[in-house]
């Protein structure tokens, strides 16, 4: 399930969706700031540093949907219940917030993300382009982390790719990556099929 809107009447945009881990594990994966915006598809995270004060970061990157670059501080605020705020420090976004609500299954949660905004029409032209896109991807990488990780979080190997490798890398490298990886797979499989094809060709 997903939801997102454009800026409205409340100055944000959103997205919602299903992720099937209690809702208390995900808290628990999502509380990671740093791993939380290393998680977005599409933001080039050049430089990380924390904490500065207390719960407040600060990072340098580069949006690549919407070409809009950051240089400021995010200042985490305190957590209320499974939804808290992460304040930036200037441009026209205002907060990311993160809720995360139980559903009737225990064993699945409900995650959104919103985007808050200074104000609902941005004053200049170049303002538009701050507006971010990238809540969608943002939200189903999340998803994909959560669910491989639940998945495969027993095998040590893999927590480290994902953590370490995986989300280390720029966005584009990761994209290459995964390309690679496919054509990889699929040349496999026909490899695969052209020996079957030989081996029955030969057992005639």
């Amino acid at each position: 399930m997903n939801d997102s809107s454009t800026i409205g009447k409340d100055n944000s945009t959103w997205v919602t969706l299903k992720i099937s881990v209690p809702p208390d594990t995900l808290l628990d994966i999502l509380k990671n700031t740093e791993r939380l915006f290393r998680l977005n598809p599409y933001l080039d995270i050049k430089k990380w540093e924390e904490p500065l004060e207390g719960q407040k970061f600060h990072f340098e990157a580069l949006n690549e949907m919407n070409g809009v670059t950051y240089n400021l501080e995010i200042e985490r605020e305190v957590q209320l219940d499974r939804r808290y705020f992460l304040r930036y420090s200037q441009g026209l976004k205002a907060a990311l917030e993160v809720t995360i609500q139980a559903t009737s299954d225990p064993s699945k949660s409900v995650l959104t993300l919103r985007e808050h905004y200074h104000q609902a029409a941005p004053a200049q032209p170049e303002q538009l382009k701050e507006i971010d896109h990238s809540l969608i991807p943002w939200g189903n990488s999340i998803r994909a982390y959560v669910q491989g990780m639940r998945r495969w979080g027993w095998f040590w190997p893999y927590c480290w790719c994902r953590e370490k490798l995986w989300l280390g890398m720029r966005p584009t490298h990761r994209r290459i990556a995964r390309m690679l990886i496919w054509v990889t797979l699929l040349e496999f499989v026909v490899f695969l099929f052209v020996l079957v094809i030989y081996g029955i060709e030969r057992a005639r």
